[in-house]
């Protein structure tokens, strides 16, 4: 029978291909998780994760998946009842735990390898130009990153200070992430706290967020993408909870979905924060 539950993953998946969610890189043994993904699909930029999937697998298989570049949402079942023993079951529940164990056994071995290549790759980096392309283009102060090459660096810490990834920006404003570094939670200030209860702005990128602090003199912190300036916004929230906090959110109204406004809003909503948009040009 736990060869059913193979094959529902199977049409799961050919479900979310048939759609044009085409995944490419395997996601079959993380979706027997029970937990949200997301993947990188055909046709998304180098480092995009456009792709994510639910799918929960009890007597009558059932789940969800999506593109965010493609504006598609669509849910899946199957329509056979795939009961199981209860040894079956448990069979499986093992399976699936240990299969999640090494996942994440996994996971933490790569990003702490990040994290070790980002604080050498930090330390060995001379100070970035201000004639570096990007820092020109954006205008923006060379002082608080480093330079290797022709790639400008961003640190990225947690909420103790750890530099655990780096974002490596080329002079055309291709941007990357260390391979299997941690992203969740980490965030890159700019400016400085001078007083109890001053106002703090966080957003998405390092060029808005450096754009908003040459403006307002308000220190801003960079959450590097939508999906991260939730948790970014409540670890700051908890840490400085008498902080005045703006969340500046990206207008991806270019976007099927609005990705960046969604993602703001929510942010400012769960940690009670004002919410700014760029201004929309006439």
């Amino acid at each position: 029978m736990t060869g059913d539950w193979h094959t529902a993953v199977a049409d799961f998946i050919g479900a979310m291909e048939l759609e044009g969610v085409k995944p490419a890189e395997p996601i079959a043994q993380r979706l027997a998780g029970g937990e949200l993904i997301r993947f990188h699909c055909d046709g998304d930029g180098k480092g995009r994760q456009n792709g994510w999937a639910i799918l929960y697998l009890d007597d009558r298989p059932a789940g969800a998946f999506g593109n965010y570049r493609l504006g598609i949402s669509r849910k899946w079942h199957v329509d056979r009842d795939l009961s199981l023993s209860p040894e079956e079951k448990r069979r499986l529940q093992q399976e699936w735990a240990e299969a999640k164990a090494k996942r994440q056994e996994e996971r933490e071995r790569s990003e702490a390898e990040a994290a070790r290549d980002a604080q050498e790759m930090w330390r060995s980096a001379a100070d970035a130009s201000p004639d570096h392309p990007y820092l020109v283009k954006k205008r923006m102060d060379a002082r608080p990153f480093r330079q290797a090459g022709a790639k400008l660096l961003v640190p990225m810490y947690d909420g103790a200070g750890i530099m655990w990834n780096i974002q490596r920006i080329d002079g055309d404003g291709t941007k990357r992430f260390l391979r299997g570094g941690r992203t969740d939670g980490l965030f890159f200030l700019i400016g400085q706290f001078a007083r109890y209860g001053e106002t703090a702005c966080i957003g998405e990128g390092v060029a808005t967020m450096a754009a908003v602090h040459r403006s307002t003199g308000y220190p801003s912190i960079v959450a590097f993408s939508a999906k991260n300036i939730g948790a970014v916004a409540r670890l700051w929230n908890a840490a400085r909870p008498d902080l005045n906090y703006i969340i500046c959110g990206d207008d991806d109204d270019h976007l099927p979905r609005n990705i960046g406004r969604e993602a703001g809003e929510a942010a400012a909503y769960e940690i009670g924060a004002r919410f700014a948009l760029p201004e929309r040009a006439a």
